[in-house]
């Protein structure tokens, strides 16, 4: 509007007492002689006395007076003045009357005058002007907003008595009433009113005052306008403030990671920025996203993964925030429903996998609403309860999208998110098959005393993170002279390295203890390189067989193998995979007759049926002949000489030979003397049995005895009592043994 200097004036003493909201100074408006007052005027004549020039007379009229007629004027403005054309939209509003961070749902209250500018009294209507976002306007002769925290709340309105008028006195002292006043002219008065609006809007409203204005000849009604026109009585700005929505600057991030970070797989790798849970869980912090990494535990009891969250409050007012769990939509092949239980903060989420089955989770947040502070922080855990994954061939993760939602919005969206994921471990170790995986068919491979024998083999990583692995493994297998003794397995693959032995311990001679020598034995431990989730490798697990071992017959040696994975400790075995040894050698029979000066092992009897040879052999089924006994050189005796012949039998087989003996049919033209038995390298013919092996005899083949017969019929037969079995019957010859029978004779 166009100010007068005492309007101005006006301002500045209201603005001296706005802090108690209340004028200390009445100011000069310069309105002119209030309305009634009554103007008396008589004139007076003064002449010199005719009768006397020394002296002076007067001469008084009558009396005349006039009443002073209204002359109205008002004003709605700021405390402090200052309106003006800007001040017509909220944007112009000056600082005092602009608003930031404005909680939507806000009740806010402004201050204004009222001022008479005229010189009657007059009542003021009031309406408003709002923008959008603004509702609820009230007005209050006096401030309800007694805490002076700039809002006024539900009990505060309710104490306070709205007003839709004021009455604006006139400045100074009021004729029309019989006391005497010194009234400013000035009313002070409140704009209350509800702010909504979508985050960073600016709203705000505009108090209108209508009343009686003089148009230059008469009061006429004259309402505050936007934009004034020509005519100066109505020219009369609004007077907008600003109430700016706060815009929530929310952000839902991981916990904060613990210093020098974590170990997270595979194990001896660099640590990595995150955290461990109550349960010992490692919890990786990338980004926006936690990774937690449980190792196996020997139950199949229900897993729990608890995760920190932060939510931070980049604004300046505090935030209720709300936390909820929703459906994760980033991971390509899993769908999601969410479904609160009903108890606070509680959710199932079953999440589909790419694969078909179904993973069911319990979320639980330690908190549905929280209070963050201005430019500060709130934490809150998200405690994750789900079936046993470890025990699964090949589990999927589990993902989580936790939202934060502004309590500072009309909205109930969630301002940002934060994502937490379980990643279980698991593994499958056992034979190759096409694809990933491993199978624990049973596999039996063939091979020979000193052969190397192969079984192709898979360590497959099914679960969710990197690992690494450990490898070990033995048989045991039966040598010539029937003792036990351990193999270790050799592994083979790429980036498979030997890092050092694992001691196995074996109850060799089942006595039921691992005490007794050779019953324990360091075999090699191999560990693999990373291997990636939902990756395999293949490896080789190679026996090197014993040059001296014996055939497997019907029970094949079986091979113990071992997987441990390095960071989450599952533990697998393999106990199915078998080893045949082929039979291979030959029952290797030599006859020697009695020469003396024949020395010993100048000869030998070779094959079956054996031939006689001159000289040395290395072949392990050669006999050598004895001292003064030949297989080759004829011998020439008189009648009535007594001499004798040796039969040798060797088992060169790689595997015992049951139910052995050595028979001989005497010539006719031989008289019969003794006969005598020996067996040398037969020292497992009774298993579990330390008494010395029975050389039992028979001439029939039926009847056993272990006395030498004296007077045999034609055939004589020499064995090795069976222990086991119960009587005398023939028994088994072991590798390498020999059974020696010694027949002594006289030529007829």
């Amino acid at each position: 509007m166009k100010r007068s200097t005492q309007l101005i004036a006006l301002m500045a003493a209201l603005a001296a007492g706005s802090a108690s909201g209340q004028t200390s100074v009445s100011p000069d408006t310069n309105k002119g002689t209030n309305a009634g007052t009554v103007i008396t005027n008589t004139a007076v004549a003064t002449y010199q006395d005719p009768a006397n020039v020394n002296q002076n007379l007067s001469s008084t009229s009558n009396t005349v007076s006039t009443t002073v007629l209204p002359k109205s004027a008002f004003d709605i403005t700021y405390p402090s003045g200052a309106d003006a054309d800007t001040t017509d939209t909220p944007a112009g509003a000056p600082a005092s009357h602009q608003r930031t961070n404005v909680v939507p749902g806000s009740r806010l209250v402004f201050p204004y005058v009222a001022v008479n500018n005229g010189n009657d009294t007059q009542t003021i209507t009031l309406t408003s002007d709002p923008t959008p976002g603004v509702s609820g306007i009230q007005y209050f002769l006096s401030n309800p907003d007694t805490n002076n925290d700039g809002l006024v709340s539900d009990t505060e309105l309710a104490a306070a008595t709205p007003v839709t008028s004021i009455v604006l006195p006139v400045a100074g002292d009021d004729p029309n009433t019989a006391a005497i006043e010194n009234n400013t002219g000035i009313v002070q008065f409140y704009q209350v009113y509800v702010a909504t609006g979508a985050p960073g809007a600016v709203v705000g409203a505009t108090p209108i005052g209508s009343g009686q204005a003089w148009n230059g000849t008469a009061n006429v009604p004259t309402t505050e306008q936007a934009n004034p026109g020509g005519s100066a009585h109505d020219d009369l700005w609004w007077q907008y403030n600003a109430s700016t929505i706060v815009s929530p600057s929310l952000t839902n991030n991981p916990g904060t990671p613990v210093t020098g970070g974590v170990d997270s797989p595979p194990a001896g790798g660099a640590n990595v920025p995150g955290y461990t849970d109550p349960s010992g869980t490692v919890v990786a912090v990338i980004g926006d996203e936690q990774f937690a990494y449980p190792k196996a535990d020997p139950n199949a009891a229900n897993d729990t993964v608890v995760f920190t969250n932060i939510v931070t409050n980049a604004s300046s007012v505090p935030d209720t925030v709300t936390l909820s769990v929703v459906p994760r939509t980033n991971q390509t092949g899993y769908t999601q429903t969410v479904t609160p239980t009903g108890n606070p903060g509680e959710y199932t989420v079953v999440q589909t996998n790419p694969d078909g089955t179904t993973t069911t989770a319990t979320v639980t947040l330690s908190a549905v609403n929280a209070t963050a502070p201005a430019n500060g922080n709130v934490t809150y855990t998200v405690t994750v309860t789900y079936p046993d994954q470890d025990s699964l061939p090949n589990p999927s993760p589990i993902y989580l999208q936790i939202g934060v939602d502004s309590g500072n919005d009309t909205n109930t969206t969630p301002d940002d998110f934060t994502y937490d994921t379980i990643l279980p471990p698991a593994m499958q170790f056992g034979d190759t098959t096409v694809g990933l995986g491993a199978t624990d068919v049973v596999a039996s491979q063939t091979g020979t005393a000193g052969s190397t024998v192969t079984f192709p083999m898979d360590v497959a990583n099914t679960g969710e993170y990197a690992d690494t692995y450990r490898l070990s493994g033995y048989t045991v297998v039966t040598l010539l002279d029937g003792s036990r003794q351990i193999v270790p397995i050799n592994y083979t693959g790429t980036g498979l390295t030997s890092t050092g032995t694992v001691a196995v311990a074996v109850d060799l001679n089942g006595d039921g203890d691992t005490t007794d020598p050779g019953e324990t034995a360091s075999v090699p431990v191999y560990t693999t390189g990373s291997v990636a989730p939902n990756t395999e490798l293949d490896v080789n697990a190679t026996v090197a067989l014993p040059a001296n071992v014996r055939a497997t017959g019907a029970t094949p040696y079986v091979l113990t193998q071992r997987a441990t994975s390095e960071y989450s400790n599952i533990a697998l075995t393999d106990l199915n995979d078998t080893i045949t040894v082929n039979l291979s050698g030959t029952l290797a029979v030599g006859k020697f007759t009695q020469r003396s000066s024949t020395a010993a092992g100048t000869e030998y009897v070779l094959g079956n049926p054996g031939s006689a040879v001159a000289g040395v052999s290395s072949d392990p089924a050669a006999i050598a002949n004895p001292l003064n006994y030949s297989a080759l050189n004829s011998t020439n005796y008189v009648p009535g000489t007594q001499y004798s012949y040796k039969i040798i039998a060797k088992n060169t087989y790689n595997t015992r030979v049951e139910k052995f003996f050595l028979q001989d049919t005497l010539n006719s033209n031989l008289e019969f003397n003794s006969v005598a038995g020996v067996i040398s390298g037969n020292s497992l013919v009774e298993i579990n049995d330390t008494s010395s092996s029975t050389i039992i005899y028979s001439t029939d083949g039926v009847t056993w005895t272990s006395s030498a017969p004296v007077t045999p019929g034609s055939t004589v037969y020499v064995a090795v009592d069976d222990a086991v079995q119960p009587g005398l019957q023939p028994g088994g010859l072991d590798p390498n043994a020999t059974l020696e029978m010694t027949i002594t004779v006289t030529i007829k």
